[in-house]
């Protein structure tokens, strides 16, 4: 996963306000290299109850680190964002 990041970094400048975390905060995606570069303010991390400790906890530093709002559908439902093109709204309900 982290190769694949290199690669879209590799290849143009990238930045977004909303990043969907990599396979559900699995310790292979959303490097700290990533983030630098996306500086996103919000991170989505799809993810449940689940026997694989997802999101990691390296994972969650990292966006820490990188002072995106986490949010997570496991503690708050589903999450939605609705734009306009300039602006947009967070919606979530459990």
């Amino acid at each position: 996963m982290r190769d694949a990041e290199l690669e879209i970094l590799a290849k143009k400048t990238i930045r977004a306000d909303i990043l969907k975390v990599g396979h559900h905060g699995a310790k292979t995606s959303t490097s700290t290299t990533f983030l630098k570069y996306v500086k996103p303010k919000y991170a989505v991390i799809s993810v449940g109850k689940n026997a694989y400790g997802h999101p990691t906890k390296e994972v969650v530093m990292n966006l820490k680190r990188a002072k995106a709002t986490m949010l997570r559908a496991d503690k708050s439902g589903t999450i939605v964002f609705e734009g306009n093109g300039s602006s947009y709204t967070i919606k979530k309900s459990k």
